[in-house]
């Protein structure tokens, strides 16, 4: 597991690392923590982290701008703010972020998000499929949609496009249900992906957009909700 602390104070950075550390011995994980002084060096790196502590206010790049940078490369990076502006929350909803912190941190508090993250990363199982290239392993986490054609199903994560053989009932009856939605006869959406929507259209992180059923609109709003409450927002 790779996570990053991006935070302008050096202390701050040095005991949450600490604590990352200690949690890191006594659960036994492979857990690497790379430290940044600002946002600029945050993104010049370009390793592919699970999870990223990020502060709302640093010198030059605020931790909005640095996140909304980051969930364009990365669908399901856990994004951690730290701050002190309740404010803010409701602003940052567009980066889907995991938890928000404010200083001072304790270890109990780091144990149980990170305790929280790892039980849902056991939901986002891969899912296997068979394709015109043959059969092919798909993390669930990377799926942003899947959309039907015809007695088949295209599978549209970030980077590629899948062909399966598999109809859309049948591959979404493969796939995590607590984050994965019927929006539509056509469309099976990734909640992780979804960064707004606005009547019978979903948006996705990638600009792509999704189609919600008219008579589905209240449900998907609901069922939305929900998700964000239970899997994301959480002060």
């Amino acid at each position: 597991m790779l996570v990053a602390i991006c935070d302008d104070e050096k202390f701050f950075l040095e005991e949450l690392r600490n604590i990352l550390f200690a949690y890191k011995a006594e659960r036994r994980l492979h857990l690497d923590v790379y430290l940044y002084e600002s946002g600029e060096a945050l993104l010049a790196d370009r390793k592919n982290f699970d999870m990223v502590f990020l502060d709302y206010q640093m010198p030059g790049l605020d931790g909005m701008e640095v996140a909304r940078r980051l969930r364009e490369r990365n669908l399901t990076c856990s994004i951690v703010f730290i701050t002190a502006y309740p404010e803010f929350v409701f602003e940052s909803f567009e980066v889907q972020p995991y938890r928000f912190l404010c200083k001072p941190i304790s270890p109990e508090l780091i144990s149980d998000l990170m305790t929280g993250y790892i039980r849902k990363q056991k939901l986002l199982a891969p899912i296997t499929v068979l394709t015109y290239d043959g059969q092919v392993v798909i993390p669930s986490k990377d799926i942003l949609y899947v959309e039907g054609d015809g007695k088949y199903c295209i599978i549209r994560t970030k980077d590629e496009t899948y062909h399966s053989s598999k109809t859309l009932a049948q591959v979404h009856a493969l796939l995590p249900q607590h984050c994965f939605y019927r929006s539509h006869k056509s469309y099976v959406v990734n909640l992780y992906g979804v960064s707004s929507f606005d009547g019978a259209i979903a948006k996705l992180t990638n600009q792509e957009v999704v189609r919600i059923g008219r008579s589905k609109i209240p449900e998907f709003k609901r069922v939305y909700r929900q998700f964000v409450k239970d899997f994301y927002v959480k002060l």
